[in-house]
């Protein structure tokens, strides 16, 4: 029988004491490193989330405080402009009664023109007439 061969026994020590030294002092620390970086993603990644969140809930508050705006906004414009339309009524009613009263007073005093017209020319109708007269008889007529 042949002696056992020391020389693989020995590469065999030197294999697993290597294959110790290596996990030990590079795998172990290295798998420490990843897993802190996987951690440090997800924890990322879950703060990212979150404020992706936070700013949808501050954009949908904004959009209905906007909204809410608008409709008040709209609200103030048309209640203001039935205000201009109420004024520009009352302004407009009074107008025309102001013209209506201008149109009375001229229509009356065109009536009493009129009337003095009228009896001033019924007057001279009268004055002519008998001047006519006169001048046709040659005479005076009263």
């Amino acid at each position: 029988m042949t002696p056992p061969n020391l020389s693989l026994l020995m590469i065999m020590i030197c294999f697993w004491l290597t294959l110790w030294l290596v996990n030990r002092y590079l795998i172990v620390p290295i798998q420490g490193v990843l897993d802190q970086r996987a951690s440090r993603i997800d924890g990322a990644t879950q703060g990212w989330l979150d404020q992706q969140e936070a700013l949808r809930a501050a954009t949908e508050r904004l959009e209905e405080e906007l909204a809410e705006a608008a409709r008040r906004a709209a609200a103030l414009k048309a209640e203001k402009r039935q205000a201009a339309i109420s004024a520009r009524e009352a302004r407009l009613a009074a107008a025309r009664e102001r013209a209506e009263e201008k149109l009375s007073s001229a229509v009356a005093g065109l009536a009493e023109d009129a009337e003095k017209a009228r009896i001033e020319l019924k007057d001279r109708a009268e004055a002519l007439a008998a001047e006519l007269a006169g001048r046709l008889l040659g005479r005076e007529v009263g």
